[in-house]
């Protein structure tokens, strides 16, 4: 993906109707403060996935890293739904 981002992009349509197409269980985290993957973005996919579950941490792009034990526990909580 880093190696050809402009391809990358170029199927977005493709994942987007196959996320609209098939409606899988979908957990979103995202940092709601990153200044490149703004949180609109997160939202985004509620457009092709409207049950997806939603969480927007007080965090940056590297929330990973930020908040790693809330993110776990969102997909420990996840993974159980399912």
């Amino acid at each position: 993906m880093l190696q050809d981002y402009y391809n990358n992009l170029l199927d977005y349509p493709k994942w987007q109707a196959y996320l609209r197409k098939y409606q899988p269980a979908t957990l979103i985290v995202w940092g709601k403060n990153d200044p490149a993957f703004i949180a609109a973005g997160a939202k985004a996919y509620l457009k092709d996935v409207p049950n997806a579950e939603i969480h927007l941490l007080d965090s940056g792009h590297f929330s990973v890293e930020e908040k790693p034990v809330e993110i776990a526990k969102y997909i420990v909580n996840f993974m159980d739904k399912l």
